[in-house]
């Protein structure tokens, strides 16, 4: 049966409270466990009130901070605003100043480049004209050219006219017996007596070469013999420079004397002894002249070069030659050439004179040996000739300038060749001035002079009468203006294979014609004596120039 539905909610009811007290019941039993857990709900409940608490602070304050922070805002706003605004005026204006900039940049390379173009046209028309002018130079250099070389034609035939014209002429035939025909066969003769002097040296050098006397070094031909342009009647004597070195132990120290003045006529050679105690222990030959005592020197050692040939310490040009003579004749006959030539030594002070003769033929030659010292590795040397006063002193030694002016001849002799007519013009003045007062170093001086200056082309045998003339014309010049300037000393016109003493380059003119500035009635004299050579012996050419300044003199 089922019970009715009233009585089963009502049991439902009273179950559902059973069933609540005792849930409670048994809840009531963790009382503790509850109790803790309101607790911490309690104190999480504070936790979160206090939290709130002060973030209501934090807002409250933000919302002061904010409040004052607006209103400073607004203001720095404000002032941001009116920055910004004078910022884009200024940037504006800047905008426009670069807008103006740029359009006068432009407006500058536009000129720029209308500039340049106008510059380019000039340049092309510049470049156009100097083209032409260079064109017309060239045109106008060929036709002087074609003009000058139609004029050396004319002046050419002229001259061979000329020449035509003298052939057959006594001037001529003069000319050619005193000077074209006097330079002939001699330069087979001036190498053998170059070849004799120096087989004679050579023996001579090592019979003396453990003594203290010179070394003798080899000769070198000079003055007109072996320059090739002395007459017949003088070149029977040849003369040769003997360079002479110092002996082991001693030293050569030259004392120019009165150099500043011209050539050195007073100089001197001083002789001063050196140490040889390194020779002395390598060699053992020979004692030191330095630090010896004289009695173990003279006892063990011959004497000195100051000892010998010395003059209170000054070389000794009369001593010295007499050394040389003294023994010259002995020595000869030792050499190879003794059975073909006798040797005589003729008396001399300052030099060794000596004649030779050949077996065969019998013809002689006088041979003049002269004694130098060399001046700084130059051509100049002091040598033992005699000077132009009366009286030398014989420590006394001249300096030469004879190597060097046969080293400038045979510097032109290579530079002309054979068809050179420059020794025959100095042959023929040497000749036919001998006796008018001209020195043979005068006329030697005209002519280095000239040669000089003339192109060395116009010194070829046809122009022979030429250059007679203009070396006349040259003389009568010098002779007018007092003046004949020496060719070595102060002169720009040597040739760089000659070498000269710096203080020969550095030094002043020497007018060789001084005398005659000083002596007005030698001036006349010599005026004299030239008008009457030029009258007999050769015409004028009107065509020769004359030599228009001094400058020609330096």
């Amino acid at each position: 049966m089922i019970p009715p539905q009233h009585e089963i909610e009502q049991r439902n009811e009273q179950q559902s409270w059973v069933d609540m007290s005792s849930l409670l019941f048994a809840l009531l039993q963790y009382w503790k466990i509850w109790f803790s857990m309101g607790l911490i709900l309690l104190l999480f409940w504070n936790m979160v009130q206090s939290l709130k608490m002060k973030k209501r602070d934090e807002s409250s304050s933000e919302n002061d901070s904010s409040s004052g922070k607006e209103e400073a805002s607004g203001v720095k706003e404000e002032e941001e605003e009116e920055v910004e605004k004078e910022e884009q005026e200024e940037h504006q204006e800047e905008q426009v100043e670069q807008v103006e900039q740029v359009g006068q940049q432009e407006q500058v390379e536009q000129e720029e480049q209308v500039e340049q173009e106008v510059q380019v046209e000039q340049e092309d028309q510049q470049e156009h004209v100097e083209l032409v002018e260079q064109q017309v130079q060239v045109e106008q250099g060929e036709q002087q050219e074609q003009v000058e070389q139609v004029e050396m034609e004319e002046q050419e035939e002229e001259e061979d006219d000329e020449e035509e014209d003298f052939k057959d002429s006594a001037l001529t035939k003069f000319l050619k017996q005193r000077a074209l025909a006097k330079v002939e066969g001699r330069a087979t003769r001036c190498p053998i007596v170059e070849e004799l002097m120096n087989e004679l040296l050579q023996t001579f050098r090592l019979l003396w070469s453990n003594s203290f006397f010179p070394v003798l070094q080899p000769a070198i031909g000079v003055g007109s013999a072996f320059e090739g342009w002395s007459p017949r009647e003088w070149d029977t004597v040849y003369c040769l420079l003997v360079p002479i070195e110092a002996p082991p132990g001693h030293s050569f120290f030259l004392e120019l004397g009165d150099e500043g003045h011209g050539l050195a006529r007073n100089s001197r050679v001083r002789v001063e002894l050196q140490c040889m105690c390194q020779r002395e222990k390598l060699l053992g030959n020979v004692l030191c002249f330095l630090h010896h005592e004289e009695e173990e020197l003279s006892q063990n050692q011959d004497p000195s070069l100051l000892q010998t040939l010395c003059t209170d310490s000054y070389l000794d040009v009369e001593r010295t030659v007499t050394w040389f003579t003294v023994q010259v004749a002995a020595i000869w006959k030792t050499t190879h050439h003794a059975h073909a030539y006798s040797l005589k030594v003729l008396p001399s002070r300052r030099s060794c004179k000596l004649q030779l003769t050949e077996a065969y033929s019998g013809e002689k030659v006088l041979v003049e040996l002269l004694f130098g010292v060399q001046q700084e590795y130059s051509d100049i040397y002091l040598t033992s000739q005699n000077t132009d006063a009366g009286f030398t002193p014989s420590t006394t030694w001249p300096q030469s300038c004879a190597v060097a002016e046969k080293k400038f001849f045979q510097h032109t002799a290579r530079s002309t060749g054979q068809d050179s007519s420059h020794l025959h013009c100095l042959t023929l003045l040497a000749s036919i001035l001998v006796g008018m007062g001209f020195s043979t170093y005068v006329i030697k001086t005209l002519v280095l002079h000239s040669l000089a200056i003339i192109p060395l082309k116009k010194w070829r045998r046809k122009y022979f009468l030429n250059r007679m003339e203009n070396l006349l014309r040259y003389l009568r010049f010098c002779l007018d203006e007092k003046c004949l300037n020496h060719f070595f000393l102060g002169s720009k016109s040597v040739h760089s294979t000659i070498v000269l003493p710096q203080s020969f380059r550095s030094a002043k003119p020497l007018n060789l014609f001084q005398h005659l500035e000083e002596d007005p009635d030698a001036h006349s004299i010599a005026l004299r004596e030239f008008r009457e050579l030029k009258d007999q012996q050769l015409p004028s050419y009107p065509h020769q120039p004359l030599y228009p300044s001094s400058n020609h003199l330096a």
